[in-house]
């Protein structure tokens, strides 16, 4: 199942990561202005709990073994970091001290990418496409043509619901992913036939069964003119199972072309719902306009009587 990964919470990603950093380098500064003794453990023991605070208070519902995690990998980065820059002796200047502390703090960040990233399924009418797509070859082939205006109708009806309608609207795009997934395997099926009835040359077929025909009329053998008469009959059988498989094909076409139809007309019927919202709604506000004329003339004449006491004032 294809999958895509995504943050969950950017901002938030990023406010937790400023927190971090901005810890550790206060560590740093406290490593220095004290000094601190053992500044690594002091630097890990701040680090990893402040990560659990942070990851529990940005996502409750996350499960207790992710906080954990994101928590002792940040603690163990941060630790790492510091003691690769600052060394176990004694503690850097001021300057250095904060500079490790920050470097500690953007490693321990990174821990945070545990928590605040999440993978997403890619959703099966989008897996279908993408198969159907692969299946159907080129763009400009007929059938890859009504699937992609399938999948466009689709969308314009999700989007044109945009959640809202209640039970009919959900059953209305459920209906809408039924008929587009219909949609998919009917072009399919029907590229397959095509390319079935491409690999053979009904022209060819029919002179080949004339010609059989005839070597078997003009043979003086009795044998060879009943095998001949079998191979005819054999080839006129291959006109006839191409001539239905023609039909099929045909019929299966017809039913894509009437699919798509149906989904393009209903999503353009989904869009002049939203007209028609849109238009009740301007049809609603226009009391409203004519109240706030009302109440702007009154400012009006308010401001102008005001403006004559005060100059007769």
């Amino acid at each position: 199942m294809n999958t895509n990964w995504r943050f969950r919470d950017h901002r938030g990603f990023q406010h937790d990561a400023v927190v971090v950093i901005g810890a550790a380098a206060g560590v740093g500064g406290l490593a220095w202005a004290l000094p601190l003794a053992g500044a690594t453990g002091w630097m890990m023991m701040v680090v990893g709990p402040l990560l659990a605070l942070l990851v529990a208070h940005e996502a409750p519902r996350r499960r207790p073994v992710m906080t954990v995690l994101t928590s002792a990998l940040g603690a163990v980065l941060a630790g790492a970091t510091w003691r690769a820059f600052a060394g176990a002796g004694e503690v850097p200047a001021a300057g250095d001290a904060l500079l490790v502390g920050l470097l500690a703090g953007l490693g321990a960040s990174s821990a945070l990418v545990l928590a605040h990233v999440e993978r997403v399924a890619e959703p099966p009418l989008a897996r279908a496409l993408s198969e159907t797509r692969a299946v159907l070859g080129a763009p400009a082939t007929d059938e890859r043509a009504l699937a992609e205006r399938a999948a466009i109708a689709h969308d314009r009806i999700v989007d044109g619901l945009g959640g809202e309608g209640g039970p009919d609207g959900r059953r209305l795009a459920r209906m809408a992913e039924d008929v587009t997934r219909e949609v998919l395997a009917l072009a399919v099926r029907c590229r397959k036939l095509r390319a079935e009835l491409d690999r053979v040359d009904i022209g060819a077929v029919r002179a080949r069964a004339g010609e059989l025909a005839a070597a078997a009329a003009d043979s003086a053998d009795e044998a060879a003119r009943a095998d001949l008469s079998r191979a005819a009959r054999a080839v006129v059988a291959l006109d006839e199972r191409a001539q239905a498989l023609s039909g099929a094909a045909t019929r299966v076409r017809a039913r894509l072309e009437l699919q798509v139809a149906m989904l393009e007309e209903t999503a353009l019927a989904v869009a002049a719902r939203q007209a028609s919202a849109a238009v009740d709604q301007a049809d609603a506000l226009a009391p409203l306009a004519d109240r706030l004329h009302e109440a702007g003339c009154d400012l009006h004449d308010r401001a102008e009587a005001l403006a004559e006491a005060a100059q007769v004032h």
